[in-house]
């Protein structure tokens, strides 16, 4: 009687680990799959983010010396800097007058 008792443990047993090993490599193979594609997906947004610096460096004006340069060239760009700076500061200035409108409606 024992025999068959234990017999039926040990097979069932054995089935419960076939089932489980079955189950565990197929989270496996899924897990490698999603691993790979997630892995395509940063080597996309790795060469996006280069392409992107390098056009914010392209973009950037120069700041390399200007020693020998027209001085006129480079008084019209101060000029141009300093009224982009005034225009900045103006909308700056708009800005914080909304807030400060808000602010007063708020605690009259």
């Amino acid at each position: 009687m024992w025999f068959w008792v234990w017999t039926v443990l040990v097979v069932g047993t054995l089935v419960g680990v076939f089932f489980l090993a079955r189950r565990l490599w197929r989270s496996v193979r899924g897990l490698g799959r999603e691993l790979s594609r997630a892995s395509e997906v940063a080597a996309r947004m790795g060469a996006r983010a280069d392409e992107l610096s390098r056009a914010l460096e392209e973009a950037q004006p120069s700041t390399a010396p200007t020693l020998f340069e027209d001085p006129v060239v480079l008084q019209e760009r101060v000029d141009v800097l300093r009224a982009r700076r005034v225009d900045r500061r103006a909308d700056r200035r708009r800005r914080d007058e909304l807030v400060w409108s808000r602010w007063r409606r708020f605690n009259a």
